[in-house]
């Protein structure tokens, strides 16, 4: 050997701030002696720091001279160094590969395609270093396929002894097998027209029709003398408690000094030292844990430790028995309180620790209780769509599917679906390019910023079809409803029994399929027409898949794979009839085309060769709790047919990146699609996306908390006066007149809620019994109206789409009471219920009584049909509103939309997951009260993505992010605006529609960074303008990050009820900002 020959071959290079994919071929031969080898080596990447690429593969190769440079035998070795980042995932992979060729040169080239390295700043997203040896010398070329430059080989090695040596490199060979002969004038363009967001609806605010009543019992005002600190000292464990356990009871107090609530935990004992007369405060149990400090919560003492006692000791507080007995005669005024004694009571509290195990047990699976009438809803169900007597899914991604015409699109993201009956005939699908987005202002406060955005609709980039699917012969049927995925079929006549097309939809699904039976032949249609079709190869590929590739007339390519079924002939194969039209060579049955967006490498193409032949047909939500905090939960999917990898592809939302297990994070591909409106998605090669979450609100309880607090709940005695006055004000009504004079469920609810707080207040700040007590028995009253269904709209349980729904609209006005018949806004109604309901429950098992087990039924029957968890539950579709995959509900019931669903109260969606919880909580259903931490853990993430806008926040367009928040949030459409008024008039309805109600579990969404930059650029732009019951939402709100200046303004000497609509009371926001000013 004389002398080595050396080539170094480049392939698409990536430069550092480049904004496109540069290309660019380098070869260079030089004989060097074999001393001289290492040194060459060295210097071919000659300022590049040590095991640093710049994305040139470079291939050495021995050849002796005079030979004619043409090897016979290729001995390669391979060391491949996989590192794919994308947002938080990286994932690192090596391998160390050897192998035998045989070079022959052809005229046909088979290529091996090795991978490059892409570089962003300093960031390699992937690098791939093929270092090859030769025994001999060859003419050797360079081709260039597609986006890569290719060193191509022909080769007699085995394919599949390769693949099984080789599985970091992907060979391909290509075919093109149509090219249109010239490019339309005028390519499609897709429908970019704004749909319209009509007015219609009625603010949210509430009036009452208040009557006026004497109160036989006040809080006397003048004993208060002192603050109160609620404090917890210790972490409070929690129990499993049945509905029916004893309720531990400790003493409180109207205090002459300071009284300090001391939750000091030991093994036997809890002692709790009142200074003065005593007002028995009980607390109901608890079925998750919290590991961080509680402020004393209620419901949380009662289930403090095993065998513990709560005792009210005279000793320990220096008293004798007398001063801490009730005092003086009976009068309008409630000096103590009635159940206060000379001696301590000792109550035992059941502890048999958090609740550990299924987060999605069903609830109940007995049938509503038949105080709710049996009647259909009056809208009819289309010809061919069924779900075999399961109850429908009403607010899921696929409903315009049998609504309206059924030719709205739906979206399982990444991609947009749509059945297509003009000009071309099946099911469409595109996928969102950004850059096509529209963008506008209409409206608005904010000049110069867009007040929306959306994509184009109804552009059909490619379409199933069949050869004989024609105008006349074109029926959809949709069935296999559930809470993630549904089945689309279609056929010439509606009979899917023998030629038809399946095409299962799933939220994440990475591969649009559809699947042929009998006599139909497969045919691809697009609207915007096929520039080239090319044939793959791939050592990827199982061995009955084939690939090709299509490429639009706008550029845009998309990957199209065949899976044959076992036992078919090889011969068939796709072909063009034209510039728009793709068929089969013939029928098939169980032939399987699978399409997806070409990733933007090509390299990653192998991902989808590895899952090709793979599909989701549906997917379920499963979960675990661990002692009341630690969650595990997945989306698994269930998957038909086979792929060389055994996996299919799955894609995640940028808010499901932040909970990713790490086996999960391992699958990622590094492949990206844009979504419509939730930022940019990742897919994973996996058949389940795994989920770890601690619950933060799993610390949240009855009482006022935000995330600032750094003390405990406090209040000084001015304060304490202050709720007293007001609350007596306030509760001088007639409550069960006050809740029931109002003409809609949503209003009510809102009037029942205001008074459940100012009895949480009354019970457990200022600790008055007897007020408590009569304010209790008017609300036990006010909920008679509904639970014998005589309210203004009674409900009832419809039989057709299965649910406890409104009554209004059986006359046929769809618009009656916001729409709620029609499955509207469910989760915003009955949260005010669940969380009302929660409360008196709470508060009545303090006085020994049974009212939450007596109504459980009742308060169950709305919770199970909002958010049901078990397909056990035969009567209500699984988790109605609440998506689990989007990460938020969706709103919108049984009306068809252009844009999608859609939801405009974020915070009444969370306040339902909150008073669930806390429901669960009261009843001892520690399943419930964990799914309800969980939902609100998720919302957290979600809505600060794409509901919430920080001045960080880079997942929605920068356009948008000045607004602060979203607005009508839709699956493909971001409105700044309200369905009851415009931000150019009322600014205050756009941001208060996504605070109200203000709660405890407020601050876990809404953080005080948040709130902050919402108010300094816009609420403080207006508020002055403000002089309505919006002024106290806003306010309150401000207390999520300034409680002090909230304070100021609610406890003001000038204060006006004008501030607050009758669904917010004064006594809560007094009790919300001034605890919480007085503990951070």
């Amino acid at each position: 050997m004389k002398g080595l020959g050396f080539t170094a071959l480049a392939a698409s290079i990536f430069l550092t701030g480049a904004t496109a994919e540069e290309t660019f071929t380098v070869t260079h031969t030089k004989y060097i002696t074999p001393a001289c080898f290492e040194q060459q080596f060295r210097t071919a990447l000659d300022g590049n720091p040590e095991s640093l690429t710049t994305g040139i593969p470079v291939v050495f190769r021995y050849a002796n001279e005079g030979e004619d440079d043409q090897p016979e035998k290729f001995v390669s070795t391979e060391y491949l160094t996989h590192t794919k980042c994308s947002q938080k995932i990286c994932f690192t992979s090596m391998e160390t590969k050897q192998y035998t060729k045989t070079v022959s040169p052809t005229a046909k080239a088979q290529s091996e395609q090795v991978d490059t390295a892409k570089t962003t700043g300093n960031t390699i997203t992937e690098k791939s270093i093929i270092q090859a040896a030769s025994t001999a010398t060859a003419n050797s070329k360079a081709k260039s396929k597609g986006r890569s430059i290719l060193y191509v080989y022909d080769t007699a090695t085995n394919n599949n002894d390769v693949d099984e040596t080789v599985t970091g490199a992907v060979r391909t060979t290509t075919k093109t097998i149509f090219k249109a002969t010239e490019t339309p004038e005028v390519i499609y363009k897709p429908s970019t027209s704004i749909e319209t967001i009509t007015q219609t609806m009625r603010d949210p605010l509430v009036t009452a029709s208040s009557k006026s009543k004497e109160l036989t019992r006040t809080i006397e005002e003048s004993s208060i003398t002192a603050g109160a600190t609620i404090s917890a000292v210790a972490k409070v464990p929690a129990a499993n408690l049945s509905s029916n356990s004893t309720n531990a009871v400790f003493n409180s107090s109207l205090a002459s000094t300071t009284s300090t609530i001391d939750l000091r935990i030991s093994s036997t004992l809890l002692t709790v030292a009142p200074t003065n007369r005593a007002a028995a405060v009980s607390y109901g149990n608890s079925s998750t844990a919290s590991s961080s400090i509680i402020s004393a919560y209620s419901n949380l003492l009662s289930s403090a430790v095993s065998s513990a006692s709560l005792v009210a000791s005279a000793s320990s507080s220096g008293l004798s028995s007398s001063a801490l007995s009730s005092s003086g005669s009976p009068s309008s005024a409630s000096s103590a309180s009635s159940a206060s004694s000379s001696s301590a009571r000792k109550v035992k509290a059941a502890a048999n620790g958090a609740y550990s195990g299924d987060l999605f047990k069903a609830i109940a699976s007995d049938e509503p209780p038949s105080i709710f009438p049996r009647k259909e809803l009056p809208l009819s169900i289309p010809q061919g769509v069924s779900n075999d007597n399961v109850p429908y899914e009403t607010n899921k991604f696929f409903v315009n599917l049998f609504l309206g015409e059924q030719t709205d699109m739906i979206w399982s993201y990444p991609y947009g679906m749509y059945w297509k009956k003009t000009d071309y005939y099946g099911f469409a699908v595109q996928h969102t390019n950004k850059t096509n987005r529209v963008f506008g202002s209409s409206d608005t406060n904010n000049k110069g910023v867009d007040s929306y955005y959306f994509n184009p609709i109804l552009d059909g980039e490619l379409i199933f079809s069949a050869t004989s699917l024609t105008k006349d012969a074109n029926k959809l049927t949709v069935s296999n409803m559930k809470s993630m995925s549904a089945l689309v079929q279609l056929s010439e006549d509606g009979d899917v029994s023998s030629n038809y097309i399946d095409i299962p939809v799933v939220q994440g699904m990475g591969f649009v399929s559809a699947i042929y039976h009998g006599d139909f032949v497969a045919e691809l249609n697009s609207m915007v027409g096929f520039d080239q079709v090319t044939q793959e190869t791939s050592s990827k590929l199982s061995s009955n898949v084939l690939k090709y590739r299509v490429k639009l007339f706008n550029g845009i390519e998309w990957l199209a794979y065949v899976t044959l079924p076992n036992g078919s002939t090889s011969d068939f194969k796709l072909s063009a009839k034209s510039s728009y039209s793709i068929e089969g060579s013939k029928a098939v049955d169980g032939l399987l085309l699978q399409i997806a967006v070409a990733p933007t490498s090509s390299s990653d193409e192998k991902y989808y060769d590895q899952a090709a032949g793979q599909y989701a047909v549906s997917a379920s939500v499963e979960g675990q709790v661990s002692s009341g905090s630690s969650v595990s939960y997945s989306f698994k999917y269930e998957t038909e047919g086979s792929s060389s990898s055994g996996k299919t592809i799955v894609f995640a939302l940028p808010h499901h990146l932040d909970s990713l297990t790490g086996v999960t994070k391992q699958s990622s591909t590094g492949i990206q699609l844009t979504s419509t409106t939730k930022g940019d998605m990742t897919a994973f090669l996996t058949n389940e996306l795994s989920f770890s979450e601690t619950l933060t609100s799993s610390q949240v309880s009855f009482l006022p908390w935000t995330s600032q607090m750094t003390s405990a709940l406090s209040y000084t005695k001015d304060q304490l006066q202050l709720l007293a006055k007001t609350a007596n004000s306030e509760l001088s009504v007639d409550i069960n007149n006050a809740v029931n004079s109002v003409d809609s469920t949503y209003s009510s609810g809102k009037v029942l809620d205001k008074y459940a707080y100012i009895l949480l207040v009354v019970s457990d700040i200022i600790g008055d019994d007897d007020v408590a007590k009569d304010t209790l028995a008017q609300l036990k009253d006010a909920f008679e109206v509904f639970t014998s269904n005589k309210q203004y709209y009674p409900f009832m349980y419809d039989t057709k789409f299965g649910g406890v729904t409104s009554t209004a609209a059986q006359n046929g006005d769809t618009g009656a009471d916001f729409g709620a018949p029609y499955y509207n806004d469910h989760h915003f109604h009955y949260g005010y219920y669940v969380h009302a309901a929660a409360v008196v429950g709470y508060v009545d098992k303090k006085y020994g009584g049974t009212w939450a087990e007596d109504n459980k039924e009742w308060v169950n029957s709305l919770v199970r049909d909002v958010a049901n968890p078990s397909e056990d539950d035969k009567y209500f579709p699984v988790s109605r509103m609440f998506d689990w995959f989007a990460g938020h509900s969706w709103a919108s019931g049984l009306f068809s939309s252009g844009d999608g669903r859609n939801e405009e109260s974020s915070s009444e969606d969370y306040n339902f997951a909150y008073g669930m919880k806390m429901w669960g909580n009261v009843i001892g259903d520690g399943a419930m009260e964990a799914r309800g931490d969980l939902m609100i853990s998720i919302m957290s993430k979600a809505m600060n993505k794409y509901f919430y806008y920080t001045d960080d926040n880079t997942v929605e367009p920068k356009e948008i992010i000045a607004n602060k928040v979203s607005g009508i949030f839709f699956d493909n459409k971001v409105a700044y605006t309200t369905y009851f008024g415009s931000p150019s008039d009322h600014p205050e309805y756009v941001h208060g529609i996504h605070m109200l109600p203000i709660t405890p579990v407020s601050s876990i969404i809404r953080g005080p960074t948040f709130v902050e930059q919402e108010w300094d650029q816009q609420i403080s732009t207006f508020i002055d303008n403000v002089n309505s019951g919006w002024t106290g939402i806003l306010k309150l709100n401000q207390a999520l990050y300034d409680p002090k200046s909230s304070y100021e303004f609610f406890s003001s000497s000038d204060w006006s009820s004008s501030y607050l609509d009758d669904g917010q009371s004064r006594t809560w926001s007094l009790a919300f900002s001034g605890g919480v000013s007085n503990s951070i």
